[in-house]
């Protein structure tokens, strides 16, 4: 049933049966036990005592196990019901992203000349043009620093014999919107780092990292240094020296959007050094301001500054071009834009290819990188980059193409930290399904966190079932989630689906009772 009956003679025999047997497997289906010819007792009996425990039979359960090779649910509680999924929400994203895009997608962030040279090659008449795709690889994850792309298109333009730019250096953002976070992410989150914001052009994983180096006693001003490298214009810090035995430490980080500066401040005992990772707030900024630094600094002189330009139209070099260029395949390296008679590619930087992003996405559970995906699935899918649109493309395709039940589902982030979006376990399930059956099995099965995988978000937990467990978990306040594929005693492979509401419980303890069923499950 629901994605799983269709592959069995079974199935065939029930829609035979008529409407009272289909009405009657719907409720079974739907309901708190397992369909005919499904799970033993056995299993029923073992995760029923699970939830129905005090004071886990306060909390709202929804749970469906089944068996795809023999399209049998093994247990279902609420199955049909839609939840708050936290981090599975990464499930839906990564899913489409994977499938639509292929595992060898790399996004492609190009540098380009725009204007003729001087006789002597070294003075470009004209602007520097980025063309920005949003790609979320520009960091320590995928490089030795996040600065190392950027100094790598200042070389670039170094080899080229470019020595000055009479114009500006223009980052072209038209094929994304200029919103940085969903609209429904709680405003306290928005400083911390699970929050970060991102956009068409951004690095270090949309965060900024300050080290804050005490002064030598009470009073004394610490020092601040910060990367990315932003010049004072995106950002100050005022922070304050106590008594060296003081416990206090503190921070906060305001953002103000009349200047579009980001300011933290906060307490630090004398002699002590704290990293404080934030939110960059106005990633697009940041990067292109780091870029023109990392330009200087190879001795590049951009007389025009930086500007970041949102609306395609917008006029770029000496010929009358325009940005807003489209998003096809690069053309050749040495030829020109499109519209732009003249220009010159100076530089392209080519992501690692999907496969990698989805699992730096789904090991650790990272927030910034899904939020981007799902933006590129609105730029390369449907008309912009950004978050209507990816969810837009993403709705057809779990819809049209998985199957999904179009009212399981409801999108409000791609990452899961709103607590708006909605699934249902059934849901999940189906997804998880489609991608075991897909070209793409492997790949997205060994993506998801494991038992003792180092820095995965199952690294402490379930153990024993190392190397039989490939799940997405998922925590924001009062829901705890877990759903992915595991691999019995039996060597059989079950997919699961586990989401909790309204716990109100220490999340400790709701992942331990999420890890005792999944625990009941492997030994079945």
């Amino acid at each position: 049933m629901e994605g799983f009956a269709h592959r069995t003679q079974g199935s065939i025999a029930i829609r035979a049966l008529g409407p009272t047997v289909l009405l009657s497997a719907f409720l079974v289906a739907g309901g708190c036990a397992t369909l005919p010819g499904g799970g033993s007792p056995v299993l029923q009996e073992q995760l029923d005592a699970i939830i129905s425990v005090p004071p886990l039979n306060q909390v709202h359960w929804g749970i469906r196990i089944v068996d795809p090779e023999r399209g049998q649910v093994l247990y279902s509680h609420n199955g049909h019901r839609k939840f708050v999924p936290a981090s599975n929400m990464k499930v839906l994203s990564t899913a489409t992203a994977l499938a639509l895009l292929g595992p060898e997608y790399r996004y492609q962030t190009e540098l380009w000349g725009v204007g003729p040279l001087q006789e002597t090659g070294s003075v470009l008449q004209g602007d520097l043009v980025l063309r920005a795709t949003g790609d979320p690889t520009l960091s320590e994850r995928f490089y030795p620093s996040a600065q190392a792309p950027l100094d790598s298109l200042a070389e670039a333009v170094w080899t080229s014999g470019i020595r000055a730019v009479t114009g500006a250096l223009i980052v072209d953002a038209s094929g994304w919107d200029s919103v940085t976070v969903p609209g429904n992410w709680v405003v306290s989150d928005l400083p911390a780092r699970y929050a970060a914001t991102g956009g068409a052009f951004s690095i270090a994983d949309g965060e900024l990292t300050l080290e804050v180096t005490a002064g030598a006693v009470a009073g004394a001003p610490p020092s601040v240094r910060w990367w990315p490298e932003t010049g004072e214009g995106f950002f100050s810090a005022a922070f304050v020296t106590t008594q060296p035995d003081s416990i206090a430490r503190a921070w906060r980080a305001d953002y103000l959007p009349e200047s579009r500066r980001l300011r933290v401040e906060g307490r630090i005992p004398a002699g002590a050094v704290d990293t404080i990772r934030v939110s960059q707030r106005d990633p697009a900024g940041v990067a292109s301001a780091a870029l023109l630094r990392a330009l200087e600094r190879k001795g590049i002189e951009v007389r025009g500054g930086v500007r970041v330009t949102w609306d395609a139209g917008a006029p770029m070099g000496p010929g009358g071009c325009v940005t807003g260029y489209g998003r096809s395949d690069p053309p050749a390296q040495g030829r020109s834009l499109p519209e732009c008679p003249g220009s010159f590619r100076l530089a392209n930087l080519r992501s690692p290819p999907m496969a990698e992003i989805v699992k730096a996405i789904l090991e650790p559970s990272q927030n910034w990188m899904t939020e981007q995906l799902v933006r590129t699935l609105g730029a390369e899918r449907g008309r912009k980059g950004s978050w209507s649109e990816g969810f837009r493309v993403q709705r057809d395709f779990l819809v049209h193409e998985v199957g999904v039940d179009s009212l399981d589902i409801a999108f409000e982030d791609g990452s899961g930290l709103s607590a708006y979006n909605l699934v249902t376990p059934r849901a999940l399930v189906q997804i998880l399904d489609h991608m075991r059956d897909s070209p793409n099995a492997g790949i997205y099965r060994n993506a998801m966190a494991s038992p003792g995988e180092t820095e995965s978000t199952l690294s402490t937990r379930l153990a024993g079932l190392e190397d039989r467990v490939f799940a997405k978990t998922g925590t924001i306040t009062h829901v705890n989630s877990l759903s992915g594929y595991v691999f019995t005693d039996s060597g059989r492979e079950l997919i699961f689906s586990i989401l909790t509401n309204g716990a109100g419980l220490p999340s400790q303890m709701m992942r331990h009772a999420i890890d005792r069923i999944l625990l009941v499950v492997a030994r079945h």
